[in-house]
């Protein structure tokens, strides 16, 4: 079994929700704070802006088997588009105990 771990835009979240649900895949979907590459983003209003080096993102897991994981990973930027920067993160499931 694999983690999958989806690193998105807040906007493209949805998107990529209605692909796993299509597939049949539960997840979990965490708020972060991302500081990569991209520009600082402004914000300005009652007179006064701020500027902020942090950019909010979703990142959205779920697990699946281990020969399901290119179709998956295909579903997914399939629903993004391709001109959206996101990042699957791939990782084993070594235990996954229900209770």
């Amino acid at each position: 079994m694999k983690r999958l771990a989806i690193l998105v835009k807040n906007e493209k979240a949805d998107a990529v929700i209605v692909s796993l649900r299509e597939l049949n895949l539960n997840a979990i979907i965490y708020d972060v704070k991302s500081a990569g590459k991209e520009t600082e983003q402004t914000r300005s209003g009652r007179g006064t802006s701020t500027t902020s080096s942090y950019l909010p993102r979703k990142i959205i897991a779920t697990i699946v088997d281990s020969d399901k994981v290119q179709s998956t990973s295909d579903a997914i930027k399939k629903s993004i588009g391709g001109d959206s920067k996101g990042v699957i993160i791939v990782t084993d499931v070594d235990d996954f105990i229900p209770f």
